[in-house]
């Protein structure tokens, strides 16, 4: 916990802030969010927005926590997140044209690739409210660590707070909320977190005194390529494999695609976005890196690397210009929290409860079943917070055991002809079942881990092995475009 006299001070400024974002929510949205606008923001976004609610979820919870953690750790190890980040970013690219398809979700998009089959739909529309909810706990989890370090209050009543504070905006004013304070947060973070980089190898004695630190702590391989020689080959790749893959399974990218203005908006926002978040990552790892050093040097121990950006902030700037810093923290995880929240609300509306219901949410009726949709959507996120805290655990666990079965369903849709529906329904079951096997038999994660780096690889392999194989025995598919398309917006309509 910080010195308990500058608790107040970040206490007021949070509130402040919050009530800041709250107002730009309102006075952006106003008469905006009428109808299904209040999921979608009118599907007609520009490239700046695009481009700043990328940036800012990709640098939410799991740079400004897990990288910079890592970074602590693993020296330029730090850098591992952000080329996982950065390259699925990228390769979103290759999934833009569907913005002329005029779709809403993932589940429509895979509906789409595999014969327009509704199946998929409803399968795929589970599994992305699932998927939603995983990030939204991670988010939850990383904001609740800076409260935490700041405040010293229990964990739990941390995450409530975080909750509520992403929440707020979102239930104010939909998804042109959440990318318009996405824009006013995008350039908070990379003010604070630039402004603690410039200072950071300095104030840890140079870039000389880090790799001394290193090799004195037995970490000489922290200051190689990507930091391979302390973090483990293996565990980089499945990494960066559980990061990438994260990125394609993820409905809040292709949201994104689906409400930009057109394709060239979109192409450009998330070609832009990727180079960024390529540098990106080496902000994150020199941050973690100088945390450890001047840590070491003062003879502090952190609870969690997790705290590293917290530490840095207060520390390396002072605690009044610090815990102004800290707010940027805590915007990158709210940006990424309440985008994902906007995405998970939308797939349960338009996809979920269509399909349990057999019946469409009347165009009126969309904003006030989205606020329900919020509250019951964020409690269940939060209670799967009190199961997990660390941030790079979570993902490389939670997140790379259980969507690579979606991202390679997706790939499979977009690029082999040969793909059946079946065999999309196998990706998604095969790799279900193997996360869960992984998540809840010590056994198999313990064997996983110490021969495989995690998850993220065995599961991408085996999901597209039984991806292919039932592909190749079941029958083609030969639907014509135009079918598909149209079976998408019938199965929108709850036909």
């Amino acid at each position: 916990m910080l010195d308990s006299r500058y608790v107040p001070l970040f206490i007021v400024g949070f509130l402040l802030y919050i009530g800041f974002m709250i107002m730009v929510g309102i006075l952006s949205t106003k008469g905006k969010t009428s109808g299904s606008n209040f999921l979608t923001g009118g599907s007609n976004l520009g490239f700046f927005l695009i481009f700043c609610t990328v940036g800012a979820t990709m640098i939410g919870t799991g740079s400004s926590m897990g990288a910079i953690g890592n970074g602590f750790n693993h020296g330029w190890g730090g850098a591992i997140y952000g080329l996982g980040a950065s390259t699925g970013i990228l390769s979103m690219l290759m999934f833009v044209n569907i913005r002329e398809k005029n779709f809403i979700t993932m589940s429509e998009e895979a509906q789409y690739y595999y014969g327009g089959k509704k199946i998929v739909r409803q399968v795929m529309g589970f599994m992305m409210f699932v998927i939603e909810i995983i990030w939204l706990g991670n988010h939850m989890n990383g904001g609740s660590k800076y409260l935490a370090y700041i405040t010293g209050l229990d964990d739990v009543l941390c995450k409530l707070i975080t909750v509520l504070a992403f929440a707020v905006y979102v239930f104010i004013g939909g998804y042109l909320a959440v990318v318009v304070t996405d824009a006013v947060q995008f350039c908070v973070i990379i003010a604070g977190f630039a402004l603690i980089a410039v200072r950071a190898i300095p104030a840890a004695g140079g870039y000389a005194k880090i790799a001394e630190t290193f090799d004195a702590a037995g970490k000489s391989g922290a200051m190689g390529f990507y930091g391979v020689g302390s973090y483990g080959l293996m565990a980089a790749f499945a990494l960066v494999l559980s990061t990438y893959m994260g990125v394609i399974g993820t409905p809040t990218h292709r949201t994104r695609i689906y409400t930009s203005a057109d394709k060239g908006t979109a192409k450009k926002a998330f070609l832009s976005s990727g180079i960024m978040l390529f540098f990106w990552s080496f902000v994150t790892a020199v941050i973690g890196m100088s945390a450890f050093a001047i840590a070491t040097e003062q003879g502090v121990t952190l609870e969690s690397a997790d705290y590293a950006f917290s530490f840095m902030a207060t520390h390396v700037l002072g605690p009044v210009f610090g815990l102004v810093l800290m707010i940027a923290g805590l915007s990158a995880t709210m940006s990424s929290g309440d985008s994902d929240a906007i995405s998970g609300i939308t797939i349960l509306l338009t996809d979920v409860y269509p399909s349990v219901t057999g019946k469409k949410i009347k165009e009126e009726d969309y904003p006030k079943y989205s606020r329900i949709a919020l509250v019951v959507t964020l409690a269940i996120a939060f209670l799967i917070t009190l199961f997990v805290n660390d941030v790079i655990t979570y993902i490389q666990k939670v997140v790379g055991s259980l969507l690579p079965g979606v991202a390679v369903c997706m790939f499979m849709g977009r690029f082999w002809k040969r793909a059946t529906w079946q065999g999309g329904l196998a990706c998604i079951f095969s790799g279900t079942a193997f996360g869960l096997l992984y998540l809840l038999i010590p056994s198999v994660s313990g064997w996983v881990d110490a021969n495989l780096g995690g998850a993220a690889v065995p599961a991408t392999i085996i999901t597209l092995v039984f991806g292919v194989i039932v592909s190749l025995v079941t029958p083609a598919d030969t639907t014509p475009e135009t079918e598909r398309v149209k079976a998408v917006f019938d199965a929108r309509l709850g036909e």
